[in-house]
């Protein structure tokens, strides 16, 4: 804990997989791991290799990246910033990892062995850091239903507010063609006059 700033110790404290800790836990899981910097442009894991590291980002920024197929280009899907945490996912059970994680300015990290954190002398520190994945996750899921539903009702919105709009444009051109035309035969009325005139008889006295 000596290679940390205080402030360093407190975002780390305050993070969301180690907050929860017991100072116990806490203290077993900082003593398997240790402060890394990686500068702009550095890869910190890359998707389909195997790797004992997973991070919590202190300062910085990193890009998440992601194939389509074996055959494309990685695609950006988002950042992750201060607290948050990097393929937290393979502490449960190491494999290789889902994304390619680049550092998009000078980022300091804790770095953290997911072999030694499966180790049977750190086993309760594991389970608890488990646990607190699990309870990130779930979090993240409610967030994105959340997300999601927002989206619909937005949709929805939208969708009414379209439908009355085109029912307005809809009752505007009416108006303005009955308005067109009562002009019209006001100002013309010999043309109003010639069409009754036309008109069948039956018809003309309907209009009268």
């Amino acid at each position: 804990m000596s290679d940390f700033s205080e402030q360093e110790k407190n975002i780390l404290r305050n993070s969301p997989l180690l907050k929860h800790l017991s100072e116990r836990n806490y203290q077993l899981f900082m003593a398997i791991s240790s402060r890394a910097t990686f500068g702009k442009g550095d890869l910190l894991l890359k998707e389909g290799e195997i790797s004992d590291d997973f991070f919590i980002i202190i300062s910085g920024t990193v890009g998440l990246y992601k194939k389509d197929d074996e055959n494309s280009d990685p695609e950006f899907i988002e950042k992750l910033a201060t607290g948050e945490t990097i393929d937290e996912m393979r502490a449960i059970q190491n494999r290789t990892c889902a994304l390619t994680v680049i550092a998009t300015e000078s980022v300091v990290v804790l770095h953290t062995s997911i072999s030694q954190l499966h180790a049977l002398e750190n086993q309760r520190c594991h389970k608890a850091i488990v646990e607190a994945i699990i309870k990130i996750i779930s979090d993240r899921l409610f967030h994105s239903n959340e997300t999601i539903l927002n989206k619909i009702h937005e949709q929805k919105r939208k969708s009414k507010q379209l439908l009355f709009s085109l029912f307005s444009m809809i009752v505007l051109i009416i108006f303005l063609c009955e308005l067109g035309i009562g002009l019209y035969y006001t100002l013309n009325p010999m043309d109003f006059c010639n069409w009754i005139s036309a008109l069948p008889a039956e018809s003309a006295k309907v209009s009268l």
